[in-house]
């Protein structure tokens, strides 16, 4: 039995198929993609780090999300633009700094659930966070008033 080979070239099968190639310049299929949207998806309150307990969480690893940004004992983070990528990633332009200022700088986060969230920023600083119930957390977060500071 002979087989019969028959060799197109991949520009061919798309001319033929109507469809166009893209540049070899073109940005990547999630970057065309992004939809900008007005807030991440998380709900708002208190998150601490991965490598801590809620019960203990450290002013290092406490911060308050809100649709905003965070906040942390020392600085923060507030939110600029925000676009999803597609799935459960997302670009955030975002303005953070402390009391000496702030500065505009562009992350890369993944939202897998609304109660956790990472991101990498364009400085190499990664962070992973979860949600923590408020009576879990020890003071002064715990007693904290939270209204007007979630949405």
């Amino acid at each position: 039995m002979k087989t019969l080979r028959i060799g197109v070239a991949p520009l061919a099968l798309l001319a033929l198929s109507g469809c166009q190639a893209a540049p070899a310049d073109a940005p990547p299929a999630t970057a065309a993609a992004a939809m900008p949207v007005d807030a991440l998806p998380l709900e708002p309150g208190y998150y601490v780090r991965t490598d801590e307990t809620c019960a203990d969480a450290s002013a290092a690893g406490v911060h308050l999300v809100n649709r905003a940004g965070m906040r942390w004992v020392t600085s923060h983070c507030l939110f600029e633009r925000i676009e999803h990528l597609g799935g459960s990633s997302y670009r955030v332009q975002q303005s953070c700094g402390d009391h000496h200022g702030a500065g505009l700088g562009t992350a890369m986060y993944e939202v897998p659930d609304p109660t956790s969230f990472s991101f990498e920023d364009d400085a190499g600083w990664a962070h992973a966070a979860r949600l923590c119930p408020q009576e879990q957390l020890p003071e002064p977060w715990r007693s904290e008033d939270l209204s007007g500071l979630v949405d």
